[in-house]
């Protein structure tokens, strides 16, 4: 599927669609676009920013036991804010064409936003959580208000994630760095966000240098996706020891598990998805057909979505019949009538941005020594 901008971010918005038939992409266009997978009905954001947005997060709000009646996407930016889009969702409306009630934007950090994640504190308050370039974390109430802050020391922050397995009560969420570590920390009630409510954990150090993506899987082990060349499975009752790593011949953007099946999927800067053996960590599979730098992927069953540089969202079947086919089909080329590359539209970028947009994605991060000390503001 053919998108206006390079993809920088993928998601499935379960809100629009329990079953998730529904993903959204961050565009480099600066639109967050939606596409229902079993229709290709796409639609656009009102336009609004004006520069690459790098990351997407969801809420969705209901009446009690009603569906969901009103849903938000929040989406990350370079110009240091957060936009909000606020849909409408009835019954009578395909899931890609909600209607926009409202969108806005809030300045949030003092340089790029680089992730987001929505998450609810003890008191059951669902509050904003960002990261930035600057190596800041904040906290946000839906509408904006800064709730506090987090100085982790780093360079900047590339991941957040919520831990799975923590208590309701003790909401646990993990970051990853551009310099190489992993933190923790557990959530207070929303109000103790600005009272030196918040402590980070020491560092885990397990890559070399950035670590772009962070990855829970069904046993709530976790994942990591790194500028090292390498994606790691840490355990959690080895206190996040690696046990497993998948060597690659380029950055790893981001990694994602199918469960059942027992498959790692990670995504290169080399243009390639690999599936792996998670049990053996032996490569099975390579999917080829991206032109440029695979940003994303996300998992609906047993479909593989991947977004990449090239503007393009690519879907890829990991039921078993489908994926021996393919595995037939990559030994035997003659199987296979030839693809040619998608011609690709300019971007909606000057030279300059293009050329900082692939200095940034490029770059490895320097390593250096990180004090775990932590202002609350």
């Amino acid at each position: 599927m053919k998108f206006s901008s390079k993809i920088l971010a993928v998601a499935v918005n379960y809100y629009f669609d329990p079953d998730g038939d529904v993903v959204f992409a961050a565009e480099a266009g600066g639109n967050v676009a939606g596409l229902r997978l079993s229709t290709n009905e796409l639609s656009v954001t009102p336009r609004g920013p004006q520069a690459p947005l790098t990351s997407i997060a969801f809420y969705g709000s209901k009446v009690a036991a009603q569906p969901f009646t009103t849903a938000q996407i929040f989406a990350g930016c370079w110009d240091k804010s957060i936009w909000q889009y606020t849909y409408r969702l009835g019954e009578e409306q395909t899931a890609a064409s909600r209607t926009v009630i409202s969108h806005s934007s809030f300045p949030a950090h003092t340089d790029f936003v680089k992730c987001l994640l929505v998450a609810q504190t003890p008191d059951k308050q669902a509050i904003i959580i960002s990261g930035g370039a600057d190596g800041d974390i904040r906290f946000w109430t839906l509408g904006g208000q800064k709730l506090g802050s987090l100085k982790a020391g780093c360079r900047g922050v590339e991941c957040l994630v919520s831990d799975p397995l923590a208590p309701g009560d003790a909401p646990r969420v993990m970051f990853s760095t551009s310099q190489r570590e992993i933190f923790e920390f557990t959530l207070p009630d929303a109000a103790k966000l600005a009272a030196n409510g918040v402590k980070i954990s020491n560092p885990i150090v397990v890559h070399e240098t950035s670590v772009y993506k962070l990855y829970f899987d069904g046993d709530g082990d976790l994942w990591t996706a790194s500028a090292d060349k390498t994606a790691k499975h840490l355990v959690r009752d080895r206190g996040w020891t690696p046990d497993t790593t998948l060597q690659h011949p380029d950055f790893v953007r981001d990694v994602v598990c199918h469960d059942l099946y027992g498959w790692v999927i990670t995504a290169c800067r080399d243009e390639e998805i690999r599936v792996w053996n998670r049990a053996s960590g032996e490569l099975y599979h390579v999917f080829t057909g991206h032109f440029e730098e695979v940003t994303g992927l996300c998992l609906i069953g047993d479909l593989l979505v991947s977004v990449s540089i090239d503007a393009t969202l690519r879907r890829w079947s990991l039921a078993p019949a489908d994926l021996r086919k393919a595995v037939d089909e990559a030994r035997n080329p003659k199987l296979l009538e030839q693809a040619s590359a998608p011609v690709t539209d300019p971007t909606m970028l000057t030279e300059e941005e293009e050329a900082e947009l692939r200095a940034l994605m490029e770059a490895e991060e320097q390593v250096r020594p990180v004090d775990p000390y932590v202002a609350v503001d």
